[in-house]
């Protein structure tokens, strides 16, 4: 016996194949023609099916078949794990003409939502209790679920809590703005120790408009973008702009005066207004010129005791390439120290003096603003 749902599948397939015929001999376009034959495959295989299992129907005769029969089934539930797989394969076919990270995400969606689909129409099938089969789905999925969920979940807050913090004008507004949300943190805790109790709807309640604001502070801030750092400058900025001199710059601003206790110090310079005093550890004398190894490094201490800031600055004369750029920094400098302070300095002398001899130059240690010079040379 045909039952109405074959016939009707029966219909269309032949409708569909009549039409393919059709349009192929009356239009001789091939596009429409394939497209009408992929329809008319479709149909004939889903009635093929239709008529093998005649309907899904069942005889009112045969009432043993009544229970087992598909109709008789519990549905399944809602999910959305279809949904996440089905959007993870776009994203992979999306990913595959733009860019390799949404291919990426794509084939995690789509993964996730795969496994975590079977899981569930596996558990739906593991009973005929729903509570058991809910349970039999928590004990095989929580040990999956629960840590990726916390990972993803913390991700989230640190992300957003970065977006908000670099989304804030300034420094200061975000000490400010963070203060006030941790007086409010432990405001809060404290209405709720006070209670003494409070029901899970009021926790999660809580917790969720928390995670709403910190989100949407994070989307917006995100859209905004993260406000205007200034780069910090250092002595090697100067150095390269050429701007080692007397003046205070931003490199000099808050900058250390002190030195610890260093090993290996091979020279100290003292500058005390007017001249630049040498000592070297353990010659026990002073020097009118240093002489440097070449290719190592080597470590300098620069004290001021002079009644004004200063600096000072070594001249190194650094080798040209092919295309005539200084192969390595044109002078070395600290920042600016004040009286009574002291600055650390390591360097590397890659050209022998005699080389810069041929040139006319030569290496030279000097206070910008004074005359105090000490001479370098570099076997």
């Amino acid at each position: 016996m045909i039952t109405t749902g074959s016939k009707l599948l029966i219909g269309s397939a032949l409708a569909a194949w009549a039409f393919a015929a059709i349009y192929g001999v009356a239009q001789e376009g091939a596009l429409g023609t394939i497209g009408l034959i992929s329809v008319a495959l479709g149909l004939t295989l889903v009635a093929a099916l239709n008529v093998f299992v005649s309907d899904s129907n069942v005889s009112a005769l045969d009432h043993e078949s009544f229970e087992t029969a598909p109709a008789a089934q519990a549905t399944a539930l809602p999910s959305l794990w279809p949904l996440l797989t089905s959007l993870g394969l776009v994203a992979m076919t999306l990913g595959l003409a733009t860019y390799t990270v949404i291919f990426v995400l794509g084939v995690i969606a789509a993964a996730a939502g795969a496994i975590e689909w079977l899981i569930q129409g596996w558990s739906e099938r593991a009973s005929s209790d729903e509570r058991f089969n809910r349970h039999v789905r928590n004990v095989f999925a929580d040990p999956l679920e629960l840590p990726v969920a916390g990972a993803i979940a913390f991700g989230v807050i640190v992300y957003a809590f970065s977006r908000v913090m670099l989304g804030l004008p300034t420094k200061t507004a975000t000490v400010i703005a963070f203060s006030v949300v941790g007086g409010l943190v432990l405001l809060l805790g404290t209405v709720i120790a006070m209670r003494g109790r409070a029901s899970r709807t009021f926790v999660g309640g809580v917790l969720g408009a928390s995670a709403i604001v910190l989100i949407a502070g994070g989307t917006v801030a995100g859209l905004v973008g993260e406000r205007e750092t200034h780069e910090h400058e250092t002595p090697a900025d100067l150095a390269e702009a050429n701007e080692c001199g007397p003046e205070e710059t931003h490199a000099d601003a808050d900058a250390s005066q002190t030195v610890a206790a260093k090993s290996s110090v091979f020279a100290e310079l003292t500058f005390d207004g007017t001249e630049l005093d040498t000592r070297v550890p353990g010659s026990g004398g002073k020097f009118d010129t240093l002489t440097f190894p070449r290719s190592n490094p080597t470590n300098v201490l620069f004290h001021n005791e002079a009644s004004e800031p200063a600096r000072l600055v070594v001249e190194m004369h650094p080798a040209i390439d092919d295309n005539g750029d200084p192969v390595g920094p044109e002078r070395i400098c600290t920042t600016l120290v004040e009286e009574g302070g002291t600055q650390f300095l390591t360097l590397v002398f890659t050209r022998p003096s005699f080389a810069l001899a041929a040139e006319g130059v030569g290496y030279e240690f000097y206070v910008p603003g004074s005359d105090a010079t000490v001479a370098v040379v570099v076997p």
